[in-house]
């Protein structure tokens, strides 16, 4: 479902932030990306959508692969396809502000999509009762708590029907008691069979849920393999010293 082969990313020409990065996810797997601050695992989930731009390599989603560095018509289009099929949460929830639960969720596939607003409706309203905020269709996002707010997030980006989720710490920027109902989306998520990269520290979904873990330190694979083997047998001082920080 994702391919990424040897992809850079390097800032001011100095900072090189990504150093010949391999990776291939399959659909249906849960990968989570582990790491200290400043290591790149969130550059390497904006390059996967092109927020950010690779300084080379290749990037493929759902066959669509797009080289670094080229410029013309049909790349456009192609991240634009790419960026339909990834969805993304990121530490902050980025819901529009001015327009209530509903809307936010409904405005990608109106105007993205270009679906009916009936049509959008339905499936938002179904996706509420998936993540348990039916009650708050009509909220504007200041009136929800922050774990409601990052729930929103996760329905809204679901609205476009996405192949792969991208999670960038998406429960960081919680309170303690409200981190659980964002993590529980995320596990059903996984069970249902959605593609998911996720950045995070919650090691009771890295530890239950993934597939497979990864160990990033200063832009390079230190570590991976599934999460029996990284947390109880590791085989890298660096994964033994960063795990030590955080068990």
């Amino acid at each position: 479902m994702v391919k990424i082969t040897n992809v850079h990313k390097v800032f001011a020409g100095k900072l090189h932030v990504l150093c010949g990065i391999d990776l291939e996810v399959k659909k249906g797997e849960t990968v989570v990306i582990l790491g200290a601050s400043g290591s790149g695992k969130s550059t390497l989930l904006r390059c996967i959508n092109f927020l950010e731009e690779p300084t080379a390599g290749t990037i493929e989603v759902d066959g669509i692969a797009i080289n670094a560095g080229e410029k013309n018509k049909t790349r456009e289009n192609h991240i634009l396809d790419i960026r339909k099929k990834t969805g993304m949460c990121f530490q902050s929830f980025n819901l529009f502000p001015h327009m209530t639960v509903l809307e936010n969720i409904i405005e990608g596939p109106t105007t993205v999509l270009g679906q009916k607003k009936k049509q959008a409706i339905l499936y938002a309203e179904e996706l509420l009762d998936w993540v348990g905020l039916t009650e708050k269709r009509d909220e504007h996002p200041s009136r929800l708590s922050g774990g409601q707010q990052q729930r929103v997030a996760i329905a809204r980006s679901l609205a476009m029907k996405p192949k792969v989720m991208l999670f960038d710490e998406p429960t960081s920027a919680l309170d303690p008691e409200l981190v659980g109902e964002v993590v529980d989306v995320m596990e059903r998520l996984a069970k249902e069979g959605m593609t998911i990269i996720a950045v995070t520290h919650e090691m009771h979904f890295a530890r239950d849920v993934a597939d497979r873990v990864l160990i990033m330190d200063e832009g390079i694979w230190v570590e991976e393999g599934t999460p029996e083997k990284i947390f109880n047998n590791p085989e890298k001082e660096r994964t033994r010293q960063f795990l030590a920080h955080i068990l």
